[in-house]
């Protein structure tokens, strides 16, 4: 028997309550001391087509999923068709019988197959929808789910709905639970769980921990457009953020999106938006806008796959160009890129004191496979979060003579006084200007300027969030990624080193300024080096070649299909690329 490592896949048609059941398993599975990831795979519509909810829960704190799917509970039969190639040899199938069979095509000898009307059941207890709960009920008498959790954890889902609703879905449970006992009690499904302690710990998406992060280091006003995967964001805030004497708006549109966010942060506010790919687009020109007049904005990416309106609900990390050289002229600009839900909360609050101190645009660059999946991770330490505003002038008076908005200083920083305080009036032009403001096309100005301006990328160097550096710091295999392939990649690096293969893991967390020195550092000695990046034409890895220059042991492992790695897609390569004959166990 496997114990306390599943991976359960919930697979129907978008709108039936899948997604609503897989939430369910997730926060039995936390409550159960497991530690949970989740990943959602849905449609960009809002009934009809195929979905799937994956929970992944074992006693190892994984951010990704596992190689294969253990469970798959199939509420149609293109989810079986779909999904079967991935399950595990050994693993077992839930389906819904009631008005579909198994072609024989399509079984496997190599799973166990538990077929259950549970449409049927449904409706003979008098509402099909429950057939999500009945099937809940069976898989936990399948796998072990602890059932007073399950049914303390059903009860408050639809508690607001009365209690008849109460009573019907606690019923179903029992149908499902049923079943099993009295179909297959001489067919186990090989996994098990025991409930363990839940101790003090949170489950959440990486976009509420954005979302957190920006309300505790001071954000008071956002501004946003709804678009998928960053609408959570602002949800989120439109909740809460009122609360603290905040301000959110849903605008008709990207570009007063941004210019919002620009004008509350032009009048001191920590301010910021969300988006994905093509609101950036739209946002471009008045990102210009916010770095020739120096106004501190935080830009949050939730990356998708595209172009243009591509695969909304996918997830991809092809937008680091975009955000690295799109705009007309040059401006200086911080990326973000979190690998975690936490590092999602600790990004977002550094995002914003690195927006103030040095008074740019700072994007934090996340994904749809980390923004919009769970993970169970201990409490955020409020208390250790520091607010640096930088050389804001926000009460009080200029008392320090004429007050130039634009001088030049030894950190390429200027003193930044907001609307209405004495003494700091001062023009705020989009075109070219002098120390004051006044516009000027002056040649040794314009250079100055630009010095001025672009400088600042090299007096931030010390407080830009550092690479973290996984495995055996002198392996011959590197690796380096990002983004929300940091679990996959930190779980391949433990697994081939339980094989005996040592590789070492260059998390990158600040994407630009690049980290050239970190780069050159890591690359030394090193006889292989993978380069893993959910794109086509691996934009990470060329940035790299043009810091290093050539290099013969530099390996890209890409993936663009929409869909996030799973460990063995980048076990695999390393073995095969770097002649490693060590087999590994798949997991």
């Amino acid at each position: 028997m496997i114990l306390n490592s599943v991976e359960v896949m919930f697979g129907g048609q978008a709108g039936d309550g899948s997604l609503t059941t897989g939430d369910l398993i997730a926060g039995v599975f936390k409550r159960m001391g497991l530690e949970v990831y989740t990943y959602k795979d849905f449609p960009s519509r809002i009934r009809g087509g195929h979905t799937n909810y994956v929970i992944r829960a074992s006693e190892n704190h994984d951010y990704g999923m596992a190689d294969a799917v253990d469970a798959l509970v199939a509420f149609d039969l293109e989810a079986v068709e779909t999904h079967i190639a991935e399950m595990r040899p050994g693993g077992f199938v839930v389906f819904d019988n009631t008005d579909e069979a198994i072609p024989d095509n399509v079984r496997r000898d190599d799973v166990t197959w538990y077929e259950i009307p549970l449409a049927k059941i449904a409706k003979e207890m008098g509402l099909e929808l429950i057939r999500n709960t009945i099937s809940l009920g069976v898989l936990g008498a399948l796998v072990g789910m602890d059932p007073e959790i399950v049914r303390h954890d059903v009860r408050g889902v639809y508690q607001r709905k009365g209690e008849k609703v109460v009573d019907l879905n606690m019923r179903a449970i029992e149908a499902g639970e049923n079943y099993v006992r009295e179909h297959f009690a001489d067919r186990p499904s090989g996994y098990g769980l025991t409930k363990g302690i839940d101790g003090d710990r949170l489950i959440m998406m990486g976009n509420d921990a954005i979302a957190y992060g920006a309300l505790v280091a001071g954000c008071r006003f956002m501004a946003g457009y709804p678009i998928t995967p960053a609408t959570d964001i602002l949800e989120w805030m439109s909740k809460q953020l009122p609360a603290f004497g905040g301000v959110v708006v849903q605008a008709e549109d990207e570009l007063a999106a941004i210019t919002m966010t620009l004008g509350a942060a032009f009048a001191g506010v920590r301010a910021m938006t969300a988006t994905s790919g093509p609101g950036q687009a739209l946002m471009t020109e008045a990102i210009g806008l916010a770095g020739v007049l120096e106004i501190p904005v935080v830009v949050v990416e939730c990356a998708r796959a595209g172009p243009s309106t591509g695969m909304p609900t996918k997830t991809e990390q092809s937008n680091l160009n975009h955000l690295i050289y799109s705009g007309h002229g040059e401006i200086p600009r911080v990326i973000l890129a979190p690998g975690t839900v936490g590092e999602s909360f600790e990004l977002t609050t550094t995002a914003f004191n690195l927006a103030e101190k040095y008074q740019l645009p700072v994007f934090l660059l996340t994904e749809q496979a980390l923004c919009q999946s769970k993970a169970t991770l201990p409490p955020f330490d409020v208390d250790a979060v520091q607010i640096d505003r930088g050389k804001l002038i926000d009460s009080g008076e200029v008392v320090f003579g004429e007050y130039k908005r634009f001088a030049f200083t030894d950190d390429n920083v200027s003193p930044r006084v907001i609307p209405g305080i004495p003494g700091g009036m001062h023009l705020a032009p989009g075109s070219e200007h002098n120390d004051g403001g006044v516009i000027t096309e002056n040649a040794a100005n314009r250079a100055r300027m630009m010095e001025k301006r672009m400088g600042k990328l090299v007096s931030m160097r010390d407080d830009l969030p550092r690479a973290v550096l996984h495995g055996v710091a002198d392996a011959d295999i590197g690796i380096v990624g990002y983004g929300a392939n940091t679990g996959p990649i930190a779980e391949a690096v433990d697994r081939l080193a339980r094989a005996g293969v040592l590789t070492r893991f260059l998390q990158l967390r600040t994407l630009w300024p690049f980290p050239e020195d970190e780069i050159k550092t890591f690359f030394g000695g090193a006889q292989h080096v993978f380069v893993v990046e959910n794109n086509y034409t691996g934009q990470l890895e060329r940035l790299i070649r043009a810091v290093v220059g050539p290099v013969d042991a530099l390996q890209s492992v890409r993936k663009y299909n929409g869909q996030p790695f799973r460990p063995i897609e980048i076990i695999e390569p390393i073995r095969r690329i770097a002649a490693v004959g060590t087999p590994v166990e798949v997991i």
